[in-house]
């Protein structure tokens, strides 16, 4: 192996020692600093030993899983929607000025609306139902994705929308080839962006109007003055999810980079 192919393989591992490094650098600094606000708040907060203790018990317990495949149900459901609409609505509004100038106001006072009030409104007119709550989550989350994809779609390159009409390219082509090409890497953060505030969304909706769910099960160790199970719980989902994502979002978002290339 020549000098020149050495030194690309150097650079490589030497960067990603650099981040394992950082990575257990803050690792460690945050047990110490957790540990620390254990011994100072006088046992409130839990130490690092009942977490982990808490975490064992709820990892071999059937029905905490049952929980979360209700609230990945929910996730998946609230996400898939509102990417849908906020993609369609964002696209035509970055397309269209007159889309634009009728959406716009409703976007920003979408976005201006604090999550919460959505789930309350939900609450007091649609009850404490199932679909109430996913029907505020979407609501809450749309506006989101417009604002990203409106982005994107308005930072489009005008010469080839021109190449586009002097070659007559039909608007499915057009859409897909031209402007989907560009658009793609808002798109991907739009989908990351939902998805992150989904589940957040979602487990705070559980926990103050469902009877089922990780939300629910975190407010009831919460009830229960049980801070650990709390944590527990709450670490559990989270490794849950980032499993989620590395095996369904990474690779997708792998093959789209590749067909954008």
């Amino acid at each position: 192996m020549t000098t020149e192919q050495v030194a690309p393989l150097r650079q490589i591992t030497g960067g990603r020692l650099q981040r394992v490094q950082a990575f257990a650098v803050a690792s460690l600094l945050a047990l110490a600093v957790w540990q620390l606000a254990t011994l100072i708040s006088g046992g409130w907060v839990p130490s690092l030993w009942r977490i982990m203790t808490a975490l064992g018990e709820d990892a071999t317990t059937a029905n905490i899983y049952a929980e979360m495949w209700i609230t990945l149900r929910r996730i998946f459901i609230t996400f898939a929607a509102a990417t849908a609409i906020g993609i369609g609505l964002g696209v035509a509004m970055g397309l269209n000025r007159r889309v634009m100038a009728f959406f716009r106001p409703i976007v920003v006072m979408g976005l201006a609306v604090p999550d919460v009030v959505y789930i309350i409104v939900a609450i007091l007119v649609l009850g404490t139902e199932e679909s109430s709550g996913l029907i505020a989550m979407v609501l809450a989350l749309i506006p989101f994705v417009i604002n990203i994809v409106v982005g994107g779609v308005g930072a489009r390159d005008p010469g080839l929308d021109e190449m586009s009409a002097v070659y007559r390219l039909r608007r499915v082509r057009y859409l897909v080839d031209v402007v989907g090409w560009q658009v793609s890497p808002a798109l991907i953060v739009a989908t990351r962006t939902c998805f992150a505030f989904a589940w957040k969304l979602i487990v705070l909706v559980e926990a103050l109007s469902q009877p089922r769910g990780i939300g629910a099960q975190i407010y009831y160790s919460f009830r229960l003055l049980r801070p650990d199970h709390m944590i527990a719980r709450a670490l559990l989902f989270i490794v849950i999810l980032r499993l989620v994502e590395a095996i369904i979002f990474a690779p997708v978002e792998k093959k789209f980079l590749g067909w954008m290339q």
